[in-house]
This record gives structure tokens, C-alpha cells and sequence, in this order.
């Protein structure tokens, strides 16, 4: 995953470490509909997913809520349930 020069960068400049520390998740099937409809940031959710937030930006730019007009998050569900990106051929 931090293989290539931007994602080198990225966390370099201690992005992943400022973030807030959130509770790993085990299992989906114990989370509640109230807990799977919480919102949490971009790079949070593109570290779910093992990718860089742009890509998670680009890629799956219908998921993301403008929240305040610098604030974006994505529902923890819709991040949980991504299919795995598809690799061109």
C-alpha cells in the first residue's frame, strides 16, 4: 500500500497519525443499523479499504456526504460493504 511516491508522501507528513483512533471492527454482524449508518472521515475509510484517500475520492465519489463545506464522511457501511476495486485487464 505505500508502495508508490504519493502514498510515500501521504504518510510521511503523519496524516494517518493525526487521525483519531476508531474501534477496530470484527465483526459486522454485531454492529447495529444505528452504528453501520455513523459517519466517518475520507481517509478513514479509504484505510478500511486498504487505498490512498484520492483514490477512495475517486473512485467512490458517490458514497461521500459533504457534511459542512470543508467535511466530508462516508457512512461506515457503505465502506464495510465496498466490493474489492476491479484491476484493469
Amino acid at each position: 500500500m505505500r508502495n508508490c511516491a504519493s502514498c510515500q508522501r501521504f504518510f510521511a507528513r503523519g496524516v494517518m497519525r493525526r487521525m483519531k483512533p476508531t474501534h477496530a471492527v470484527t465483526k459486522i454482524a454485531d454492529l447495529s443499523p444505528l452504528e453501520l449508518r455513523r459517519k466517518i472521515p475520507v481517509p478513514e475509510a479509504a484505510a478500511l479499504n486498504s487505498m490512498h484517500p484520492a483514490t477512495f475520492k475517486r473512485h467512490y465519489k458517490h458514497l461521500i456526504r459533504k457534511i459542512s463545506p470543508r467535511r466530508e464522511a462516508v457512512e461506515l457501511g457503505d465502506a464495510i460493504n465496498l466490493p474489492p476495486p476491479s484491476s484493469p485487464d
